[in-house]
């Protein structure tokens, strides 16, 4: 009989109910509890390739499909009263899906890291602390991630935590002072770039917390949990991003269609140095492709208007470029589609000019153009 040893538990309540097993040579196992009696446990056991195994831990396919698809050609089972010990196989000759033993449909793993981690760090450094989880397929096999899906990463979730930074301070009082400012770019430093595990990468506020140990950081991260907290839900998820429409919203989408495109889900646990717990939100592999197809429906979800006045300066009646001198810097765009003639307007006069905002970025650099179009102005 063929042995193997219990290397990451699942699924528990009240005893072992799904965990993954290793032979040795190296082979991987899903074992699911199937019965239990006089103290002893029996498995249902089926051998899966390391790339099946992720697909299941982000949620890309369901426990029933992997059994299904693994027992059609062969399973085992197997006793134990604890999983300290080896349990050995006893090969099964009928199919698994004549045996009555497979589980039902849709059940998938809780996409969410514990927080203990960074709930200790952050009372150890005295700062935010922040742990993100992502499982593309090139960890299947082995801790490692591809170099632009690591720095993807890291710019894709900063890029989404100034954006909430900024949304927050809007609906501050004027009179609030923020510590850290609106332009800053940088908000969180990598400490631990590839901490042990599929792909986890933790990060502390780059700025220090204050005399109470809070940190600005944190309202930034509040906003983004109210993007995560319902990734299981897309009509909720899509009235969030409507209600907070413009470039966070943007950011946020452009995250998803990251997480779409690298075949991972990602996990995020923060917590400040004062926190009993750590925030954890999460979303599947899955979910992201849902929430991304849902979002990229709704018109104009990451553009904002803004309005500004100034001095023309310059124009471009081919491509309806045109400049505009506020006093602090020059603005520049183009026209929008179905928008104003600029054949009126006279260079040194001044005008106010009401604008569509729309940030994007540029592809493979983590960075964000700002491109401004003119719907309508008026003369001061």
């Amino acid at each position: 009989m063929k042995p193997i040893r219990c290397t990451t538990m699942l699924d528990y309540c009240d005893g072992p109910l799904l965990f993954e097993a290793r032979d040795r040579i190296g082979g991987h196992y899903l074992a699911m509890t199937v019965e239990t009696s006089g103290g002893e446990d029996e498995y249902a056991v089926v051998g899966v390739e390391p790339e099946r195994l992720r697909q299941f831990r982000t949620g890309l396919v369901d426990l029933r499909l992997l059994f299904e698809e693994a027992g059609e050609h062969e399973w085992f089972l197997a006793k134990a009263t604890a999983l300290d010990e080896p349990l050995n196989l006893r090969p099964q000759t009928s199919a698994l899906s004549r045996s009555g033993l497979l589980p039902e449909e849709g059940f998938v793993l809780p996409y969410m890291p514990t927080g203990a981690f960074v709930l200790k760090e952050a009372k150890a450094r005295n700062n935010l602390m922040l742990e993100l989880v992502v499982e593309p397929p090139e960890s299947a096999t082995g801790h490692r991630v591809r170099v632009d899906t690591y720095a993807g990463l890291l710019n894709q979730v900063q890029t989404m935590m100034k954006h909430a930074y900024r949304s927050v301070l809007k609906e501050l009082p004027s009179s609030y002072q923020p510590s850290i400012r609106p332009s800053e770019a940088v908000l969180m430093d990598v400490v631990v770039p590839a901490a042990a595990g599929s792909m986890r990468v933790v990060l502390e506020a780059a700025h220090p917390p204050d005399l109470l140990g809070g940190s600005e950081v944190a309202l930034a991260l509040h906003r983004v949990d109210t993007f995560f907290e319902n990734a299981a839900n897309p009509d909720l998820a899509l009235e969030t991003a409507k209600h907070h429409r413009g470039h966070l919203a943007g950011a946020y989408l452009r995250l998803l269609r990251f997480l779409e495109h690298r075949e991972t889900g990602l996990s995020y646990s923060w917590a400040e140095p004062a926190s009993e717990q750590a925030n954890s939100r999460a979303v599947s592999a899955s979910e992201a492709v849902a929430l991304a197809q849902a979002l990229a429906k709704v018109t104009s979800l990451g553009t904002e208007e803004v309005a500004f006045a100034g001095e023309f300066m310059k124009v471009n009646r081919d491509t309806r470029a045109w400049g505009l001198d506020t006093g602090t810097r020059i603005e520049t765009g183009k026209v929008i589609d179905d928008g104003p003639s600029l054949n009126g307007l006279t260079v040194g006069s001044r005008y106010k000019f009401f604008c569509v905002e729309k940030i994007e970025a540029v592809e493979g650099t983590g960075r964000e153009t700002r491109c401004l179009y003119l719907q309508k102005f008026e003369r001061e």
